[in-house]
């Protein structure tokens, strides 16, 4: 394929709308709200509930997070194509998100809902396995990918997407906050009583099921697909051929995936870590809005410093801050809470700039592939991005779990030893720090620079496609 040259325009391309309204970002937020119920759950409270109230042990529950992503390796390609095959009034994408909202949300609960007679049974654990499998490889996936596709077939402006990227991010991080604001005074208040924290929980999650399902249906209502597809349908097998080729979202996926095992073992060790580690369980609160609320102030600065930086030696940049974030969390105690804040508030900063740039970056990478392929490939190219996502939430929250396994952690004592505080510092900070070393590196071979999107859009655009009507008359 031959490339334009360094003269390139700078303008972005007139294929897709390259403006969106107010209105666009709020539903897009409060679409990624909605989707951080389920996964701001599963992140930072499903091993605890079912560790410290089912009775399962952390071992087992490590297991069962790593073994339900090998399931999505096949059901979050399975879905991408079908997404690819989809084509409806609606679009490709908004009609998945909304049959899938309910049934997410009513799973989401249905995991914090075990029946009291499985605690600590062989049938308790099959009841975990089939929720988490039903919630997180079957209705988070038929939601989540659509959902993420949704963003490079809303505008192909580089500037629209980075907001979208940052409205996205903020919306994760009010349902985070949310989320641990609901549940954490539960945790500390129902210590050693099952049955109480159990419905204590579960009393929390029904209006946010409610609030999360409207987000859904604000979205649908709200958002529209605008950049021009050059093929309607595409295949499975061309699907594949074109992530096959994709190097960008490869390199892009590695680098992920190696930074967010830190970013998921930090969070899912944040309330063992909250409760034993400096011995307030309530902290979890405030350790949880001084990670997810930082992009409530990153996120006006992220657009400028990926403009001035690059995207790329940004993502790094992130990197090494969440190093020092990872070396202080490691070295906070009770008598040290001070720097359990400071390492938290910078996690929040390192997760919230990358997170955000890999939003963007993924949807920068559908145009790669489309520019090697001839094909625009949304839904495959997300499906891939979103299974080494959750990939990495699940060795990430493995191996925690079998950090704390191996440092004698017991569900049932009513303190755990100075081995297993030590260790739990180990998940929570070293582990992190690790990650993003190896992240930092394979960055370093991403191929798209911001410069070489632009002429990867440009030569897209010289191909002689054409605005469909729908988009010319939004445009």
């Amino acid at each position: 394929m031959s490339t334009t040259s360094n003269t390139a325009p700078q303008a972005t391309s007139a294929r897709g709308l390259q403006r969106l309204n107010p209105l666009n970002y709020v539903a897009y937020a409060g679409g990624d709200a909605a989707n951080n119920l389920a996964f701001s759950l599963a992140m930072s409270f499903l091993a605890v509930y079912l560790t410290d109230v089912t009775q399962i042990g952390p071992a087992v529950v490590g297991l069962m997070f790593l073994l339900m992503r090998a399931v999505d390796a096949v059901t979050d390609v399975l879905m991408g194509s079908l997404i690819e095959r989809t084509s409806t009034r609606f679009g490709k994408f908004r009609p998945w998100i909304l049959a899938g909202s309910v049934p997410l949300v009513v799973l989401a609960i249905l995991n914090f809902a075990m029946p009291a007679s499985l605690y600590g049974t062989a049938a308790g654990v099959a009841w975990a396995f089939i929720m988490y499998f039903l919630m997180g490889s079957v209705a988070y996936t038929s939601v989540n990918i659509p959902y993420g596709s949704l963003a490079a077939a809303m505008t192909d402006n580089r500037a629209e997407r980075s907001r979208l990227a940052v409205a996205r991010s903020v919306g994760s991080a009010l349902m985070q906050i949310v989320v641990a604001l609901a549940i954490a005074p539960a945790i500390n208040s129902f210590r050693g009583d099952p049955a109480g924290l159990q419905n204590a929980i579960l009393t929390a999650l029904i209006p946010l099921g409610v609030l999360a399902i409207a987000l859904y249906v604000f979205l649908f209502l709200t958002a529209r697909e605008n950049v021009q597809r050059s093929v309607d349908r595409v295949s499975l097998r061309a699907s594949v051929a074109t992530i096959a080729s994709n190097r960008a979202l490869q390199m892009l996926a590695l680098s992920s995936f190696l930074m967010l095992v830190g970013v998921f073992g930090a969070s899912g060790m944040m309330a063992y870590y909250a409760r034993d580690v400096l011995g307030n369980a309530t902290l979890i609160a405030v350790n949880q809005v001084l990670m997810s609320g930082a992009i409530l102030v990153t996120g006006a600065f992220i657009p400028v410093l990926a403009k001035k930086l690059g995207k790329t030696r940004l993502f790094q940049v992130a990197g090494v801050v969440g190093i020092v974030a990872g070396v202080l969390l490691f070295l906070a105690s009770q008598e040290l809470v001070w720097l359990a804040f400071v390492g938290f508030g910078l996690f929040g900063i390192a997760n919230s700039t990358a997170n955000t740039l890999m939003w963007n970056m993924e949807a920068d990478s559908v145009e790669y592939g489309e520019w090697k392929t001839g094909i625009r490939n949304e839904g495959t190219t997300y499906a891939v991005f979103s299974f080494v996502r959750k990939c990495s939430q699940a060795l990430g929250g493995a191996v925690g779990l079998w950090i704390l396994g191996w440092f004698g952690y017991d569900g049932t004592a009513a303190a755990q030893s100075a081995e297993t505080i030590f260790g739990i510092n180990v998940a929570t900070g070293l582990l992190p720090a690790v990650s993003m070393v190896l992240a930092i590196v394979v960055m370093h071979f991403y191929p798209m620079s911001d410069a070489k999107h632009r002429e990867i859009l440009a030569e897209l655009e010289s191909r002689g496609e054409k605005p469909t009507e729908e988009t010319s008359a939004q445009g």
